[in-house]
């Protein structure tokens, strides 16, 4: 069985195809009808300017249905926490009910993977654990899912509703640097097995137990566009997501103080969350993979990790990571957690408070 392979890199989340693996930038070619398209190709199909500015299904590129498209957060999940008539924060400010956060979708893609996808993670969400490797992808699969669909979603709103020549919320040529999410997304079409250098999957992802259960902070959600992460609370199971492959991991296996799988209170996850966004802005290297797929199968494989800044001062050792800055962290934490910055920034120390000192002192 003939397998086609296809070596890229993984930029800011852009794919760049090289085929043969060769070392330059090859377009594309236009396939006959009869062959169905490769994951990449539809991946790249899906994520291009053309696609996103002319409202082409989000999953495939190919032309949407008629009907209201992908719910971003599904149903039964806005059935369960009562969202419909909640509304989240969009980038410019605005608010947007939960009902409304639809992408244009084909009905294939609908009622296909990504039914299977939504299907598969509502026992783990129910149940409030993670238990294998196999329910980490699927979560991984979902919150790139989640990811790609908000900010779909806005490229088709404007900066400034009084103003049409604003522009869009995000341009649509931005939706490209999403590739490798999308990609992460994509991988559910078919049995895939991932070949990491960091771990066993292409990305990051950690969650908890959360145990103050009740009310409104059932449900909570964040994201980091530039940091391409997401981090969403479901009950009694709180996840947090990088699109990175696998470089937290590669970091620390078990999140900010090694804490993932631990039972932590809802402003305790907002401040893990708050610091993996915050570390996935500050990725400095990308990775080369190689990847083997046919009609029935695909693996995927990195090859080698690429630093943008070369090796860190002083030794033999690639940076992955730009310097933390706890200052410029105390931003990002003021705005994760919804606090004033002054309730969560010491000015004289220059250090950021922290609610983890309970499970630092007990781990």
């Amino acid at each position: 069985m003939s397998k086609a392979a296809v070596a890229w890199y993984s930029g800011l989340g852009r794919m760049r195809f090289f085929h043969d693996r060769q070392a330059r930038r090859e377009p594309l070619k236009a396939q006959p009808k009869t062959r169905k398209m490769r994951i990449l190709e539809l991946s790249a199909r899906a994520v291009s300017e053309n696609s996103i500015s002319q409202r082409m299904c989000f999953a495939c590129g190919g032309p949407p249905s008629t009907g209201a498209g992908e719910h971003v957060i599904p149903k039964w999940l806005q059935h369960k926490f009562n969202l419909f008539n909640e509304r989240l924060t969009l980038l410019n400010g605005t608010l947007i009910p939960y009902r409304n956060l639809t992408v244009p979708c084909c009905e294939a893609c609908n009622n296909g993977f990504l039914s299977q996808i939504e299907n598969a993670v509502q026992p783990i969400i129910e149940r409030g654990t993670v238990e294998t490797q196999d329910e980490k992808l699927l979560l991984g699969r979902w919150l790139s899912k989640i990811l790609i669909g908000f900010l779909v979603k806005e490229t088709g709103l404007l900066l400034d509703r009084k103003r049409p020549d604003s522009g869009p919320m995000v341009p649509a040529q931005f939706i490209e640097e999403l590739q490798h999410c999308h990609f992460v997304l994509q991988s559910a079409r078919k049995p895939t097995t991932f070949r990491c250098l960091h771990g066993d999957l292409p990305f990051s992802l950690y969650f908890y137990e959360v145990t103050d259960t009740g009310g409104d902070q059932e449900f909570d959600l964040s994201t980091n566009i530039f940091g391409q992460s997401a981090a969403i609370r479901v009950g009694r199971l709180g996840v947090i997501f990088v699109s990175d492959g696998g470089l937290q991991m590669h970091a620390g296996p078990g999140g900010p103080y090694a804490l993932s799988g631990s039972a932590v209170i809802g402003a305790q996850f907002s401040e893990l969350a708050a610091r993996v966004h915050y570390k996935a802005t500050l990725r400095d290297a990308t990775h080369f993979y190689i990847t083997s797929e046919n009609d029935e199968f695909m693996q995927v494989e990195q090859m080698h990790v690429e630093s943008y800044s070369g090796l860190i001062p002083g030794s033999d050792e690639l940076r992955i990571f730009k310097d933390w800055d706890e200052e410029a962290f105390s931003y990002a934490l003021a705005a994760y957690t919804r606090c004033e910055r002054s309730a969560v920034f010491d000015e004289g120390t220059k250090t950021c408070k922290s609610t983890l000192g309970s499970l630092l002192s007990d781990h």
